[in-house]
């Protein structure tokens, strides 16, 4: 055995195989799979893909929901030595073919059911594996065939925005998902865990839940619905008996706020992705108690945690939250603009390295070789680190504190944006003469994007053709709740556009926008009052739509959590996607059928709300021979 292979995801997964064989690995509300069925799974499936001519070092994308077959397709392109790209069934058609045509991926793993819904998939220039036709097929006698991968091979891709207007997709090696479940310093992995796959499995927390289970000999419980509600996390916690949780910032806000008695039962709860509310956060640890409950900070280029802070008991609830110490593994420093050490106490750049770093940016060099440079402080072999662009301090304790962002790119629940992106590719799709995008801040932290725009005098931009667009061609975390219309841009003093400005604008363009009207039932009345509550809203008018009125998905829980109370089990969040009015919803619930008329016209804004907001971000791929290039 190769000494490189010791730091390889498939090394670990093959100890935890050995080990515990007939333990559960996966469990899901269709079947639950031992590690010894589920190393099978992933053996049938490596087969087919080798003969589609998967190889060392080949992309495969995985075109799947997320299920058992999915983790296990996982595994099969790492069997095979390549590496996995999720791509999300609910993306448009054409952005999953563009990134398969425009990146080479060697194959696409998907289902049955996916196929028949997308048919523009035979028109694929490469091989198109039925997970279910290669599950019938059965493993290869040569069981347990792995390829000879190492530490420092490919192992994923994950997706961030990009100025230009294309997601950066970072290229994560095996050591740097081993370093972050095995051997550190942040949380005790053991076999007795059970993690809920509850992130998307573009965004780069999954590492966490899936690698941190099936690598440490655990248990994973994977849920069906891609939207997870209050009720399937608690029914997750308390029936399933999950152990260990990680949710976003957002998330974590709205579950603390209205379901928090589940989080008792939790071993551990891991919450980040985004500036940390710290009302919520002493509110936690008072729940869950001292030594369980853990904010994790950290770009996806040092794959998924690089500090994170065990919170004590006597957190202050009106002071910003550290970002916490470096996990082990992991190197940090704060620099200046030339690259020199600031003195702690002092705000400076955070840099990052060690064994959880990327390999860098897919077929970017030049990119890679402005962010992944050179490490001034390493003794020996080369090394490189990650200028996060992220503004910290640290205290006579050795705890980080972040400040803010060099540049304009924010985070909203856990996921990071670049505006820039946003206005590029509305610019190619849209007739505009200039369009700025940024964040409208709510409450607790929370935010949505707004999109101001100055329309083509030739050319008038209609609320419609703006959300064609945008549910068109942007992943849905990126796509603005609002288009609000200017003549032109406020300035800075120095000409550039005054995004601060805009961004106030946006919040009192929103107040603005809700109107009142006399309802016709106290029951209208009553769901009036819980979307103001939810909203941050003084009034809304019985026919306005959820979403026009700058709710996002998360503030859809906090809705349906709300309405589980006072009618238990007759709506679903999928429901909710489909009565985005108030008076959609009283019908609903009142047994009443809502005028042909409206109805009609909210099923058309509820079908494209739903494509927007019930869809995960859209991971792209590319040739990973080509990551490094710095």
């Amino acid at each position: 055995m190769h000494c490189g292979y010791l730091e390889s995801v498939l090394y670990h997964f093959q100890i935890s195989a050995a080990l515990r064989p007939n333990h559960i690995a996966i469990r899901s509300t269709k079947e639950s799979l031992s590690y010894a069925e589920l190393d099978a799974r992933a053996e049938a499936i490596r087969k087919t893909m080798a003969g589609a001519g998967v190889r060392q070092g080949s992309l495969v994308g995985i075109l799947l929901e997320r299920s058992a077959s999915t983790i296990a397709a996982f595994l099969a392109v790492l069997k095979a030595g390549g590496a996995f790209v999720p791509l999300d069934p609910r993306s448009p058609p054409q952005a999953i073919l563009n990134i398969i045509w425009h990146h080479k991926l060697a194959c696409v793993v998907s289902d049955s059911a996916t196929l028949l819904s997308m048919p523009q998939l035979g028109a694929l220039p490469v091989p198109v594996i039925d997970v279910d036709t290669a599950l019938s097929a059965g493993p290869s006698e040569n069981h347990s065939i792995a390829a000879k991968v190492s530490g420092p091979d490919p192992a994923c891709v994950m997706f961030t925005s990009g100025s230009s207007g294309e997601p950066k997709g970072v290229v994560i090696p095996h050591r740097a998902i081993v370093r972050l479940v095995k051997k550190t310093n942040y949380l005790p992995f053991s076999n007795d865990q059970v993690f809920l796959q509850s992130s998307p499995l573009g965004f780069d927390a999954s590492i966490f839940e899936i690698w941190g289970a099936l690598l440490n000999g655990a248990e994973l419980v994977v849920p069906h619905a891609a939207l997870l509600s209050f009720g399937d996390i608690a029914s997750a916690i308390e029936d399933q008996g999950v152990t260990t949780l990680f949710l976003t910032s957002g998330l974590f806000n709205l579950m603390i706020d209205q379901r928090p008695e589940p989080l008792r039962k939790l071993h551990y709860l891991i919450a980040g992705g985004d500036v940390m509310s710290p009302a919520h956060v002493a509110k936690a640890v008072r729940l869950l108690g001292p030594g369980r409950f853990i904010v994790a900070y950290g770009p996806t280029e040092n794959t998924t945690f690089t500090t994170t802070y065990p919170v004590p008991p006597d957190v202050p609830a009106d002071k910003p939250v550290p970002i916490g110490w470096p996990i082990t593994g992991t190197a940090l420093h704060i620099l200046d603009d030339n690259m020199r050490p600031i003195p702690d106490g002092s705000p400076g750049e955070l840099y990052v390295g060690g064994s959880g770093l990327a390999l860098g940016y897919l077929n970017a060099p030049e990119l890679t070789r402005q962010k992944f440079v050179n490490d001034p402080f390493a003794q020996g072999a080369e090394q490189c680190l990650y200028r996060t662009g992220d503004i910290v301090w640290r205290d006579e304790a050795g705890l980080l504190h972040f400040l803010g962002r060099m540049d304009n790119q924010f985070k909203i629940n856990g996921y990071r944006i670049e505006p820039e992106h946003v206005e590029t590719v509305l610019r190619r799709h849209l007739p505009l003469t200039d369009i700025a995008v940024v964040a409208c801040p709510l409450a607790d932290g929370a935010k949505h994007l707004v999109a101001f725009v100055i329309p083509d005098p030739l050319a008038p931009l209609t609320d419609a053709a703006f959300r064609e667009a945008a549910t068109s061609f942007l992943p849905p975390h990126m796509i603005p709740a609002r288009l609000e219309i200017l003549d032109e841009f406020p300035l800075t003093p120095s000409g550039k556009v005054d995004r601060s400005a805009l961004s106030r604008l946006a919040a009192k363009a929103r107040t603005q926008k809700t109107s009142s009207l006399p309802y016709t039932t106290a029951l209208e009345a009553a769901l009036a009052d819980l979307w103001c509550r939810q909203l941050r809203l003084e009034s809304v008018h019985a026919d306005q739509n959820f979403f026009d009125l700058g709710g996002t998905s998360l503030q859809l829980l906090g809705v349906h959590a709300e309405l589980e109370r006072l009618f238990p089990g007759q709506l679903s969040i999928r429901d909710l996607f489909d009565l985005p009015t108030i008076r959609l919803l009283h019908a609903r619930l009142s047994g009443v059928h809502a005028q042909d008329s409206t109805a009609g016209a909210a099923a058309q804004a509820a079908k494209q709300v739903r494509a927007r907001q019930s869809r995960v971000p859209l991971p792209v791929a590319s040739r990973v021979s080509s990551a490094r290039g710095g």
